[in-house]
C-alpha cells in the first residue's frame, strides 16, 4: 500500500524523533571525545519501544491503541534506559531518570507518530 503525502511527512518525523536521543549521544561523544554511554542508552531505549510496538502489534490506528502502545512504549523505553545506564557506571540519581525519561519520550512519541502514519487498509 502506498502513504499518502501526510502520511509520508507523519513517518519522516517519527524518524526524526527517533533520531534525538542518538543526536544527543554523538554530540555527548564527539565533546567528551570518549564517553559512549549515552549511545548506548538511546539503543536500549529505542529497543524498548520497539519491542511494546512488536508485541503491541502496532498495525491498528484505534486512537485508544495508539495511545496505549505509545504510553507502554514510553514506560518500557523509560526503563530499558535506566536499566542500560546503570552497568555503565551511571549513579543512580535525578540525572539518569531525566535523561532515560527524555529518550523513553522520544523513543513513546516516534512509536505513535509510526502508528498515525500507517496506510489506512479498507
Amino acid at each position: 500500500m502506498k502513504r499518502s503525502p501526510q502520511e509520508r511527512r507523519i513517518h519522516a518525523l517519527s524518524i526524526v524523533f527517533a533520531a534525538v536521543p542518538f543526536a544527543f549521544a554523538l554530540i555527548r561523544a564527539v565533546r567528551t571525545g570518549y564517553d559512549l554511554r549515552y549511545l548506548w542508552v538511546a539503543l536500549a531505549s529505542l529497543l524498548g519501544a520497539t519491542a511494546v510496538m512488536v508485541v503491541g502489534r502496532a498495525y491498528s490506528r484505534r486512537p485508544h491503541v495508539v495511545v496505549a502502545l505509545s504510553a507502554g512504549a514510553f514506560v518500557i523505553a523509560t526503563l530499558f534506559a535506566v536499566l542500560a545506564a546503570l552497568p555503565l557506571g551511571t549513579k543512580v540519581g535525578p540525572g539518569i531518570f531525566v535523561v532515560g525519561s527524555a529518550f523513553g519520550f522520544c523513543c513513546a512519541v516516534s512509536c505513535l507518530l509510526h502508528s498515525l502514519a500507517r496506510p489506512r487498509t479498507l
